[in-house]
């Protein structure tokens, strides 16, 4: 029976598991040879930046009002994941009572709805998006944290004209959507 060396039996529970072996030792000599192991691994990671905060104007809402439609603004974002595939999970919190979307005026709320596409051109306004829950699972296009630049996703927000009609004149309504993406 042959006998294995130290090398082949380490390289072989390489294979089947985790590195599990130490380093050689090299013996004294006119050379001595030794080996380690070297492993690196990284976590999943996400990234977003290029968030603006999004104003709806008077002018606009006006319309909205006038027209009977809702309005509805959006904000084009970079999203990366070091994910193979880039996919990543968005889940959008408002500053309501159990993360409800709402614009606060300090005594009168409205609601608003959120919405996420997966590209920063998006003119389907994307998979709407339910406060505190993790949404489908989306791709980024991004090889980079800081997309080279460029956008990847858009995070769409609506008013409904029912909405738009009940708030007070010459106020002021503010939320705040904060947005937590996760790797997948």
């Amino acid at each position: 029976m042959k006998r294995l060396s130290s090398f082949a039996i380490c390289n072989a529970l390489f294979l089947v598991a985790s590195p599990v072996c130490a380093a050689s030792q090299g013996t004294p000599g006119a050379t001595s040879v030794g080996s380690i192991t070297i492993n690196a691994s990284v976590t999943p990671e996400v990234n977003i930046t290029n968030l603006d905060d999004i104003t709806f104007s008077s002018a606009d809402l006006r319309r909205a009002v006038n027209i009977g439609t809702g309005a509805s603004a959006s904000d084009a974002v970079c999203v990366w994941s070091n994910n193979p595939d880039g996919s990543y999970y968005i889940t959008a919190y408002g500053d309501g009572a159990s993360d409800a979307f709402i614009l606060n005026d300090g005594t009168r709320t409205i609601s608003y709805t959120v919405t996420w596409a997966d590209n920063a051109t998006s003119t389907t306004g994307g998979q709407q998006l339910t406060s505190a829950t993790k949404s489908p699972q989306f791709i980024s296009s991004a090889t980079q944290p800081d997309c080279a630049g460029a956008d990847t996703a858009q995070v769409g927000i609506s008013l409904t004209a029912t909405d738009i009609g009940a708030m007070e004149s010459t106020t002021t309504y503010t939320g705040v959507l904060t947005l937590l993406v996760t790797p997948s």
